[in-house]
């Protein structure tokens, strides 16, 4: 077999008639033609086998062992007796006008898929900027036409679109992404869910303590159960007693206050993880303190109320914290009352309910990576296509 087989094998252009073949440190070039036969006038569909001339065509290619390859194609131009037009031959390789390959272009989109810059892949490549950006936004992501049957709700700051948050959809059961939206806005949530026919079918939203969320799930889905994420409601008291230490740490002597700054993780990390000389640390910062030694208590309280297996346990262990935390009278506690009284009852449904907002929170941070690599995105329709290309 001629050695210009195997080179066409190699590049998958096994129709190609190779002639020549060049390469330097940094380039490759091939130069090619195809056989010779009769084609179909798309303009009359009449068959031809007469060549008007030739033109060449230099076509950019996927790099080949790290060098920068360019497609010398030697294309003919046909002329049809019928109807006395001139056209191409067809080239399945790339699309008319195009000055590279569609594999190329479809590399450059996987590249973007692996949460690459456009700049890095532009420079990967020895492309422009701009038709990376060309490329992205030939990739549509539709809104989808059914509503999942879990819901998780969330927002994240994109600064994108002349907005300073976006709202992010997911589906918790499955770890997908659902949908990315230009505004977390009331009228744009709410403009978004009217075109959907199975709100009914949603059986749990999974959100944050937004009001405006709360207020939309009642609204478009009242057959679904609202669930707040545990993690929100656990910040609030580990807000709390990290208040307490700071007021009963600017008390002290500078030395015992860089100890009590040094030591915050003893406060906060489960009683049953320390270890006996932890304990003994913890012990010696808990006596400094009648208050941070309450709080640490309705921490405790607290965390052993988020360990509950069933929502009747965790009521009775809510109510016992209620009181616990009535009678401290700290008042670095009072935001946590509130917060208790105005959500408690989409709280305990968390203990009903094995979906969390984790999956979102962690799709944020994923989204958080892609803005920081691209310095933030001004078009929202380039951040949505980018998001979707690198987390589905």
């Amino acid at each position: 077999m001629p050695t210009s087989n195997f080179t066409a094998k190699l590049l998958e252009l096994e129709e190609i008639i190779i002639s020549d073949f060049t390469s330097s440190n940094t380039e490759i070039h091939i130069h090619f033609s195809l056989p010779r036969k009769p084609c179909t006038c798309p303009h009359c569909l009449g068959l031809t086998d007469k060549v008007h001339d030739y033109r060449i065509s230099i076509i950019k290619d996927l790099p080949i062992m790290g060098k920068h390859t360019f497609l010398h194609y030697r294309k003919r131009r046909y002329h049809c007796p019928l109807c006395g037009k001139h056209f191409y031959e067809p080239f399945s390789l790339a699309a008319k006008h195009c000055r590279t390959t569609t594999r190329l272009a479809f590399y450059a989109i996987h590249l973007l898929s692996e949460r690459q810059c456009v700049r890095s892949v532009s420079r990967l490549l020895d492309l422009s900027d701009s038709y990376i950006f060309r490329r992205l936004k030939a990739v549509q992501f539709p809104k989808p036409d059914r509503l999942p049957t879990v819901l998780s709700i969330d927002e994240f700051k994109g600064n994108a679109g002349g907005e300073k948050f976006q709202a992010i959809l997911t589906c918790p059961d499955k770890h997908s992404l659902f949908d990315i939206l230009p505004s977390r806005s009331q009228v744009s949530l709410q403009q978004y869910f009217q075109g959907f026919k199975n709100k009914k079918e949603v059986r749990f939203i999974v959100m944050d303590m937004n009001k405006v969320y709360r207020e939309l799930a009642k609204d478009y889905f009242p057959q679904a159960t609202i669930v707040i994420d545990k993690f929100h409601v656990v910040r609030y008291v580990t807000w709390a007693l990290e208040n307490v230490r700071k007021r009963i740490q600017k008390q002290l002597h500078p030395d015992k206050r860089k100890y009590f700054k040094r030591s915050r993780k003893l406060l906060l990390t489960h009683k049953s993880k320390l270890k006996e000389e932890s304990m003994d640390a913890l012990a010696v910062m808990l006596s400094q303190s009648e208050d941070l030694a309450i709080a640490y208590h309705l921490k405790e309280l607290f965390y052993d109320f988020m360990k509950s297996m069933s929502r009747t346990e965790a009521t009775k262990k809510l109510k016992f914290f209620l009181l616990a935390a009535q009678a401290s009278q700290l008042k670095e506690f009072h935001a946590c009352l509130t917060m208790l009284a105005n959500w408690s009852k989409y709280i305990l449904n968390a203990f009903d309910c094995p979906y969390t907002n984790g999956f979102t929170e962690g799709t944020n941070n994923a989204i958080k990576v892609i803005k920081r690599n691209a310095f933030g995105y001004r078009n929202f329709k380039n951040f949505r296509n980018r998001i979707f290309l690198a987390l589905t």
